[in-house]
């Protein structure tokens, strides 16, 4: 009896000092057969200031409540679905809404005609407004729900909020630059 109380002890002391758990390591282990990527990255210039955002574990996130991610909704005012393209950083919000019911890789361009909230930067709401304003969006990768790209686009803040009267700065001065996203999860 004194034996088998010893034996376990030791079993329970060497087990103690693993590096990884061994739930941690049964997670881990899932996670590579499934083939599910561990970190999801947005990152982009708003007139040369990069907004960097990373997640760890993109797919454990709350579908309703994320951090980054991709979901697909339906248009407020519409029968249509769109997907919208979210990222929450210490600096604000992005989110693009691809006008598509179904997802593919490609290139998705939106002008100003659309008037369309894109990012929120440093507390100022940036639109595509004006006719010079842009916004190209090219998915290069859509694997085991995850879509991976780049970006980049001229948008006009908004100066005062006061819809249907809203005022706006100076048309295509926001430039948006350098943006990339990786490994970023879809949500259903």
């Amino acid at each position: 009896m004194k034996q088998l109380l010893m034996t376990s002890l030791a079993a329970m002391l060497l087990s103690s000092c693993l590096k990884q758990s061994i739930v941690d390591a049964m997670i881990a282990k899932q996670n590579s057969a499934s083939g599910s990527p561990g970190v999801a990255t947005m990152s982009y210039a708003v007139n040369g200031n990069t907004v960097t955002n990373t997640v760890q574990d993109p797919d454990g996130q709350d579908p309703n409540g994320y951090q980054l991610g991709r979901s697909k909704t339906l248009y407020p005012g519409s029968s249509s679905t769109v997907y919208n393209l979210d990222c929450i950083s210490t600096t604000g919000e992005l989110t693009f809404t691809f006008f598509s019911d179904s997802l593919t890789v490609g290139n998705y361009n939106y002008n100003g005609a659309y008037d369309l909230f894109v990012l929120s930067y440093n507390g100022t709401d940036e639109y595509l407004h004006d006719a010079s304003d842009s916004i190209s969006f090219n998915i290069t990768s859509y694997t085991k729900g995850h879509i991976s790209g780049n970006f980049s686009g001229r948008l006009t803040p908004m100066v005062t909020a006061g819809y249907p009267l809203n005022t706006y700065g100076a048309p295509g001065s926001v430039l948006v630059t350098k943006g990339s996203f990786k490994d970023v999860p879809v949500f259903y």
